[in-house]
């Protein structure tokens, strides 16, 4: 071989080197491209995974809220109802008193008698179907958490520790005391 040949062949077998090395490079840099494309997309799922659990606490968040402004107004609802109730007990105290002292001076029958007697019947009536339940009934045992003894009285007829009769009737609503009621009880 000559020298002329032998420089065809060098340059022959260089540019092969070449373009050997240029395949690897391209090769290297595709599997470096290939790295970097499965990492963006491993931090992309990453990150919509934080996108979905943001937005459910998000979600999570906006419930609690509105479960706890749900509680507070039926909490003021219920404590709103208690005291407009407490406020109308006086006003049922009232018409019984009236009852009471047109019992003792024969007026029973009279037309505005028997209108306050159908008011307070009423009355409740109302506050039975609003909740409010009444407590002291005759027979009944006595229970001091509900009940206030003014007087106690032995009885033939009724055994020790029951109510003989019921001076003012006791309201409860919703298992809470707003009055208890004023009994006689019979001795033990």
């Amino acid at each position: 071989m000559d020298n002329q040949e032998k420089k065809i062949n060098y340059k022959n077998t260089e540019k092969k080197n070449d373009l050997e090395k240029n395949e690897e490079t391209k090769d290297s840099k595709l599997l470096f491209q290939s790295k970097k494309i499965n990492e963006l997309q491993e931090k992309i799922l990453e990150n919509e995974k934080n996108i979905l659990n943001l937005k459910l606490r998000h979600l999570a968040n906006i419930e609690n809220i509105k479960k706890n402004t749900e509680t507070k107004i039926k909490n003021i609802k219920n404590t709103e109802t208690e005291i407009f109730f407490k406020k109308t007990i006086p006003v049922i105290n009232t018409l019984e008193d009236i009852l009471i002292i047109s019992k003792k001076l024969n007026l029973s029958d009279e037309p505005s008698i028997q209108g306050i007697k159908l008011t307070l019947k009423s009355l409740l009536t109302i506050l039975t179907k609003f909740g409010v339940k009444t407590e002291g009934k005759k027979n009944e045992i006595f229970n001091p958490k509900i009940h206030d003894a003014i007087l106690i009285k032995s009885s033939k007829e009724i055994e020790p520790n029951y109510i003989i009769s019921v001076k003012r009737k006791g309201f409860i609503f919703r298992k809470k005391l707003l009055r208890k009621a004023t009994v006689v009880v019979s001795a033990t």
